[in-house]
């Protein structure tokens, strides 16, 4: 017989409930044969493997009959290139004296002969057959492809009872998050990608693997994982995968899923005119498309498999249909209108393609496509296509609504006069959406540091004075001004009730307004206010995974802020993340990966934080700056340097410049004392914290000053009139910070703490879920937990304290247990087990007991 290594090698667990290779091989070992059959891409040849494996722990050597299309015509062609004799010997008639087991994998590839010899084998009882069947998807291009009759001939040995049927379903979400982060290399890969690699993997085990080989090679060569999973070489392995996965689609399928993806986020009601609404249907319910929760059901579809159509179909054919489509929404003058087609009018007229709508339109329906195109364009900071679509349109309408989007363009690339024509543009000559446009780009402008009158004509405008309102508190409360940012936060809270998405942002800037105050009680309630909008039953028109996210964003630094645990908030991102992806949304999406840098912070995860800044600073090109940015990237480089990993917390802080802001000079000083005190540099900490005391001195910010006046505590560098000062703030602050650390001063006052390290690390760690599988909230662990500990280096970075304690956590002590046994505080404890983890990426306490107790026991047989 002959051994392929394929049969052997491979060692990717089995996941899926259906995947018990240990059940099917006591059914072969009682004579049971079974049909084993999926889908393609539903891991049947894997199943054999672990089958093959599973049988070898018992001695038992199964025949295994591989089939090939160059035999499929040759008679008894499978069954004699098998080549073992026992094969030989039921060919010519005799009954071996052991039972024999037979593997088939994919039967469809048999020749009719040796289908109907094992056929017949069985029937008699000379075999036992374990065979895969592939078996057409639900949308199959062909519901029966078994020209030869092979299939038929062995699903025969079911309907008659001699062999029971086993079918693999595809693999589930929760499966295929077990799967992915087992693969090589998945630790390298941002959560972000993670998502958008699920969702087009399309619950098959071969594209999933694919998908995961492709981002993961082109991380390693420093290129963007997502190209690489868009566009890929055509003979590439994933482009093989797509293409026979992709292929197995009725062509109608195919044509939809195209169509679909060029115009992203078109409304059901619109893409019925070209599709049948049961089509579209059935494809969200293969989940290949996605329909999001506003009432208008805005549609994208599966980008890898779309895209994969297209190429199948051809490119050409695909166009027309999107061409007609135009041309149709152009004949209707109105009658009914999708922006993303628009869109994609706008981007033909642009190109001067030849297949672009020639219909005669009117000069308003002209303006209409260029104005929604600018939008667009300048949504996504594509100011240069945003002037070029204003212009044309201009040129059609001379309409404030454009000559405000070309403005808002010209300014960007800085090409527009110090006025800026957009201060010459009244709210009451645009529409609805322009007049908040106006409000928001001005502000966005002013942001920038351009000289535009921000707010002459848009005095007595709702939207103008609500943005008006929130600038305010942004730029108040970086000036630790908060008690002014929460009275302007108010005053926008005063005129949004109506308006969702601006509702929404001063609810926002006010819950974290009072969270820097020190009122976390007022905070809580407007976060509580937030999150009852976000979980309405029919979302907001205007609220979409943007808004959302940022909502979590905003959140979670303000719980980081307050030392409140963000860990039920932290549970909400995998969700939103994925809707993100599914969405196409290239800006949710970034700011998935900042949330999820900003969440791995507060959990304990300082190494898998900095992957997601890192890949989300990559994604960018350098875009991502201002004082949001580096506040985040600040908090990242603070844990670091909590987490023992004081080389990297530098590099980070190095890259930041200290600027006007105050808030930012301050969180910079503060972030370098933590760093210094990581790198052993005590004297130049205390020098720091004494700055950065300073700078929060005689300003209304108990969040912040609680953590200057505490590490001048730690580093035994405060003053007497300091101490009743921290000591007030500590009684009269109901931030879960202070109560922490009213805890920590009261032990460090009794004498039961005086290392330097306690201060690195105030807030608590978040509370967060056990993983399962390595599976933590929808967010893989950078730490599988069937990593052997002979892997792990780290381990060997332990001091013997941390391994000590790390021992008592996998007997099962609490923190407290363990703080009492070994005459530490329960702080100490806890930063011990805090530091531990960091060093060796532990995703939990638990996980750090049990790899420290397996590489003990390994050292000590060693």
């Amino acid at each position: 017989m002959r051994e392929g290594s394929s049969w052997t090698s491979w060692s990717e667990p089995l996941i899926g409930a259906d995947r018990d290779a240990a059940a099917l091989a006591d059914s072969l070992l009682t004579a049971t044969s079974v049909i084993v059959a999926g889908t393609r891409g539903s891991g049947r040849s894997h199943l054999l493997r672990a089958v093959v494996r599973e049988l070898a722990t018992h001695g038992v050597a199964p025949v295994i009959v591989r089939p090939s299309t160059v035999l499929s015509d040759v008679p008894f062609g499978a069954v004699d290139a098998a080549g073992d004799p026992r094969m030989i010997d039921l060919r010519r008639g005799r009954v071996p004296d052991e039972g024999v087991v037979v593997l088939v994998d994919d039967v469809h590839a048999l020749d009719v002969d040796s289908a109907h010899f094992l056929a017949r084998c069985v029937a008699d009882g000379r075999v036992t057959l374990l065979a895969t069947l592939r078996i057409p998807r639900a949308r199959a291009r062909r519901v029966d492809g078994d020209t030869t009759g092979v299939g038929q001939t062995m699903l025969s040995l079911w309907l008659d009872g001699l062999a029971r049927r086993l079918d693999l379903s595809e693999l589930t979400p929760a499966d295929s998050e077990r799967l992915l982060a087992v693969l090589p290399g998945a630790s390298t890969l941002d959560a972000t990608i993670c998502g958008a690699i699920l969702w087009r993997a399309d619950g098959s085990r071969t594209l999933l693997r694919e998908l995961v080989a492709e981002a993961v090679g082109a991380v390693a060569a420093g290129r963007d994982p997502f190209a690489a999973i868009r566009d890929t070489p055509p003979h590439s392995r994933l482009s093989v995968a797509l293409r026979l996965h992709t292929g197995d689609l009725a062509e109608a399928d195919q044509e939809c899923l195209a169509f679909l993806d060029r115009i992203p986020h078109i409304e059901f009601s619109v893409a019925t005119r070209f599709v049948s609404h049961t089509r579209i249907e059935a494809l969200i319910t293969a989940g290949l498309v996605h329909s999001d929760d506003s009432p208008a059901r805005r549609l994208t579809a599966n980008e890898a498999i779309a895209r994969e159509a297209e190429r199948q179909l051809g490119t050409r054919r695909i166009d027309a249909l999107v061409a007609a489509a135009g041309v149709r929404m152009l004949e209707a003058d109105g009658e009914w209108w999708c922006t993303p087609l628009a869109v994609s009018i706008a981007q033909r007229w642009h190109r001067g393609d030849d297949e672009a709508p020639d219909v005669p339109a009117s000069p308003a329906l002209r303006s209409r496509v260029a104005l929604d195109a600018a939008r667009e364009a300048n949504d996504r900071a594509d100011a240069a296509h945003a002037a070029a679509h204003a212009a044309r349109g201009l040129r059609s309408v001379d309409s404030p609504e454009l000559r405000l989007e070309a403005a808002f363009a010209l300014a960007q690339l800085g090409t527009g006069s110090d006025t800026m024509t957009i201060d010459e543009i009244a709210p009451q000559d645009l529409d609805d959406e322009g007049r908040g446009r106006l409000a928001r780009l001005r502000a966005v402008l002013a942001d920038r540091g351009l000289t535009v009158p921000l707010y002459a004509a848009t005095r007595g405008d709702p939207d103008a004075e609500i943005e008006r309102h929130l600038d305010e508190s942004a730029r108040t409360g970086a000036s630790f001004a908060w008690a002014r940012a929460v009275e302007a936060a108010e005053r926008a809270l005063a005129l949004s009730p109506e308006r969702n998405a601006t509702h929404l942002r001063a609810r926002l800037s006010a819950g974290m307004a009072e969270s820097f105050r020190g009122r976390w009680a007022r905070a809580r309630t407007h976060f509580d206010e937030v999150e009852r909008l976000l979980d309405a039953r029919q979302r907001p028109v205007d609220i979409g995974a943007t808004q959302r996210l940022s909502a979590l964003l905003v959140m979670l630094a303000s719980h980081q802020v307050a030392g409140a645990d963000g860990g039920p908030l932290a549970a909400r991102l995998p969700g939103e993340r994925t809707t993100a992806a599914r969405e196409h949304d290239a800006v949710a999406l970034t700011i998935a990966g900042v949330t999820a840098s900003v969440a791995d912070t507060n959990l304990g995860r300082p190494g898998d934080a900095l992957l997601e800044w890192e890949a989300v600073r990559a994604k960018t090109a350098g875009c991502l700056s201002g004082p949001d940015a580096d506040l985040v990237e600040l908090g990242l480089a603070e844990a670091l340097a909590a987490g023992g990993r004081a080389a990297d917390a530098r590099t980070l802080l190095s890259r930041i410049e200290t600027g006007d802001e105050l808030h930012v000079r301050h969180a910079r000083t503060s972030v370098e004392t933590t760093v210094l005190m990581a790198e052993g540099r005590i004297d130049e900490a205390r020098a720091t914290a004494q700055t950065a005391a300073r700078l929060s001195a005689e300003h209304e910010v108990p969040a912040i000053r609680i953590r200057d006046l505490f590490r001048l505590v730690v580093l035994r560098s405060i003053t007497g009139w300091e101490t009743e000062e921290l000591r007030e703030l500590l009684r009269t602050s109901d931030l879960p910070l202070a109560v922490e650390l009213r805890r920590r001063l009261d032990a460090w006052d009794a004498g039961d703490v005086h290392e330097a390290a306690e201060g690195l690390r105030l807030p608590p760690l978040w509370s967060a879920e056990e993983a399962i599988d390595g599976v933590r909230l929808g967010r893989l662990s950078r730490l599988p937990s069937h990593t052997p500990p002979g892997d792990l280096p780290a381990l060997n970075e332990l001091t013997r304290r941390e391994r000590e304690i790390a021992l008592l956590v996998e007997q099962g002590h609490t923190n407290r247990e363990i703080a009492k046994r070994l005459y530490l505080s329960v702080r100490t404890v806890e930063s011990h087990v805090y530091q531990a983890r960091a060093k060796i990426g532990g995703a939990s306490r638990s996980e750090l007991g049990r790899l420290v107790a397996q590489w003990e026991n390994r050292q000590s047989r060693a």
